[in-house]
C-alpha cells in the first residue's frame, strides 16, 4: 500500500477541484440555475419589509439571502466551477432549511409562521430553491462520476 487515499482527496486536490471546469457547463443549465438564484434573492428582498418588525436575526438572514443568492448566480454564470455549483446548492439548501425550520417549530422572534406552509411567496421560493438543489446535485454527481472514471484504479 503506497499510503495514498483514493477515496478522499487531499486538501490541495480539493481546492484545485473547486476551480476545475465542470463537465456539465451547459449554458442552459447554468443560466437556469442562475435565474433561479436571482429569483430567490428577489423573493427574500420582497419579504424584508415584513421582517423588520420581527427578530433582527431573521431580518439579517433575509438580507443576506437577498444579496448572496444573486451573487451565487452571477458566479455560476461567470465561472462555472465545482465551487460555484457547491455554493449555489448550499445557498439554496440554507434558504430551504430556514423555511422548513420556521414552519415546523416556533423560533425566537417568529412564532407566527408555524404551520404556514402555503404562503405564496414562500411556495415560489421553495420550488425555486428545489430546482437549484436538484441541478447542483446533478452537476456535482456528474463531476464526481467523471472524476472517478478518469482517475486510474489503484494498483492492488
Amino acid at each position: 500500500m503506497s499510503g495514498t487515499n483514493t477515496l478522499f482527496p487531499t486538501l490541495s486536490q480539493w481546492t484545485a477541484s473547486l476551480n476545475r471546469p465542470v463537465p456539465s457547463a451547459d449554458p442552459a443549465v447554468r443560466s437556469s440555475a442562475a435565474s433561479c438564484l436571482i429569483a430567490v434573492g428577489v423573493f427574500h428582498a420582497l419579504e424584508i419589509q415584513g421582517q423588520l418588525s420581527g427578530a433582527a436575526w431573521l431580518t439579517a438572514g433575509f438580507i443576506l439571502l437577498a444579496v448572496v443568492a444573486p451573487m451565487a448566480g452571477l458566479w455560476l454564470l461567470a465561472h462555472p466551477s465545482l465551487g460555484a455549483w457547491q455554493f449555489a446548492g448550499l445557498t439554496s439548501a440554507a434558504a430551504l432549511g430556514g423555511y422548513i425550520l420556521t414552519r415546523s417549530v416556533p423560533v425566537p422572534g417568529d412564532t407566527g409562521d408555524v404551520g404556514n406552509w402555503l404562503e405564496p411567496i414562500g411556495l415560489a421560493s421553495i420550488l425555486t430553491e428545489g430546482v437549484i438543489i436538484i441541478l447542483a446535485i446533478s452537476v456535482l454527481a456528474l463531476a464526481y462520476r467523471t472524476a472517478r472514471t478518469i482517475r486510474p484504479a489503484p494498483e492492488g
